[in-house]
């Protein structure tokens, strides 16, 4: 089961990637409606929310080591 970080600094970067893929989502489903897309490499715009997500998350990558 996942567990959400406690530590200060893998919080942030916890709610920061989310946020941030949430916009991601919100964003490209706006575009979609509106017949648009993003352009410039679209994959870009979803790696640093996925990779601020991951280093929340993941515990050998996590900036302050979460007691389990």
């Amino acid at each position: 089961m996942l567990k959400l970080p406690k530590k200060p600094i893998n919080a942030v970067l916890f709610y920061m990637g989310t946020l941030g893929l949430l916009t991601q989502v919100l964003v490209s489903f706006y575009l979609l409606t509106q017949g648009r897309t993003m352009d410039w490499h679209w994959w870009f715009h979803w790696l640093a929310p996925t990779l601020c997500l991951v280093w929340g998350i993941v515990p050998r990558l996590q900036l302050q080591k979460e007691e389990h």
